[in-house]
């Protein structure tokens, strides 16, 4: 294996990818628009997905015209879905079970998502991962969400690891495009809501499963 093709880390985003999130997400949006008398258009999900809580209140707020600011759309919303969590989440198909594997071989792993400090903590102990990821990046630690790049240099940066030798693993294509833009690999594992979605091909790979991860890097030399 070349020094330049070794492994250095395996970064995570976290839903849709560690956590099955993402219709508990869209629930509470829903719930919330519909105290304005407005539905969630589907053909707006492809904009939401990946993004901090912040920011998709911005564009809902001013995509159906909210008779609030995008503060509050995202403080009374995240009441909605921080009460909705707890028992309601599981770990996406193959989760734990490549977070074990990566463990066993002792590859660094860092986390990069979108979610704020407060529900990463609340829904990585309801996954028993509280302890598990040496660097984490939440959507509070940087200036700019993903799509940009900042999250995903910083979990590189916290685990001292050059970019180029880490892999990310996402779900969406905004998502996708803050790892590629922060020098990353990745490794693209679409969900039932993201699996439609266009934007991939800047991924390395696109996956049916977490549980073709490991298959994959070792295939391809990054792994021995």
């Amino acid at each position: 294996m070349r020094q330049d093709q070794r492994l250095a880390a395996i970064i995570f985003d976290l839903d849709g990818v560690l956590v099955d999130s993402e219709s508990l997400q869209l629930a509470a949006w829903e719930r919330y628009v519909a105290r304005f008398g407005r539905t969630l258009p589907t053909d707006l999900l492809p904009r939401l997905f990946g993004r901090r809580l912040i920011d998709t209140a911005r564009i809902i707020v001013e995509t159906l015209g909210l008779p609030v600011d995008s503060l509050q759309a995202a403080r009374e919303r995240d009441e909605l879905f921080l009460m909705s969590v707890h028992g309601n989440v599981q770990p996406m198909p193959g989760a734990l079970e490549l977070i074990a594997e990566l463990h066993a071989r002792a590859v660094p792993l860092g986390l990069a998502t979108s979610g704020h400090r407060q529900y990463v903590t609340l829904v990585l102990g309801e996954l028993g991962l509280a302890d598990v990821f040496a660097a984490v990046a939440t959507g509070d630690d940087v200036i700019h969400g993903k799509p940009a790049p900042d999250c995903y240099r910083l979990a590189a940066s916290r685990l001292a690891c050059p970019p180029e030798r880490c892999f990310a693993i996402e779900d969406a294509p905004l998502g996708v495009m803050a790892a590629r833009a922060a020098g990353l690999r990745c490794i693209a594992v679409p969900n039932a809501h993201t699996r439609e979605l266009g934007g991939f091909d800047a991924a390395d790979a696109l996956l049916p499963s977490l549980g073709a991860v490991l298959p994959w890097l070792e295939r391809n030399g990054w792994l021995g």
